[in-house]
């Protein structure tokens, strides 16, 4: 199983986002499912609940392998549907990290712990950074262009401070 990409920066704080609450966090994905009307399978349960519990960042691959022994009836085409609608709807977000894969995580804004992350290009790291990092770009580009960017579903690419 390929490992997800290190975490750098404020590594304790991006964990603590991330477990301060895995039941809670549960809760508050399986609640925006209802509210967008969507159904919640045993399936779609069990893949929030992988994510829920991990600061890590996983491919769908290693959601897969995580829910091997827990829900071996959970089929592999499952979790990349489940993925599919839960980034659609905001509960999840993505990175695409350099070397083509695709890392999901529970977002934090979805959960109340909102923040961005970077992703090295060198050493594959992801760097936590603040949510309001992008707020003066952000509304720079809305007022010059009239487009609205959703920072928490970019990924900032660039070289982490230890590989600079």
């Amino acid at each position: 199983m390929a490992s997800a990409p290190p975490t750098r920066g404020d590594a304790e704080t991006h964990e603590h986002l991330h477990l301060a609450s895995p039941d809670a966090a549960v809760d508050a994905a399986v609640a925006a499912l209802r509210a967008h009307g969507e159904r919640v399978t045993d399936g779609r349960r069990a893949v929030i609940d992988v994510l829920a519990r991990t600061h890590e960042h996983l491919s769908a691959d290693q959601v897969v392998a995580a829910l091997e022994s827990s829900h071996p009836l959970v089929h592999r085409a499952t979790v990349y549907r489940t993925l599919e609608v839960l980034t659609e709807l905001g509960v999840v977000s993505h990175l695409h990290a350099t070397s083509g894969a695709t890392h999901y995580h529970l977002a934090a804004a979805a959960v109340g712990h909102a923040h961005l992350h970077a992703h090295c290009r060198s050493c594959g790291a992801v760097i936590v950074i603040p949510v309001d990092a992008l707020a003066d770009a952000s509304a720079r580009i809305a007022e010059e262009t009239g487009f609205r960017i959703a920072p928490e579903q970019s990924t900032i690419a660039g070289v982490c401070r230890d590989c600079a």
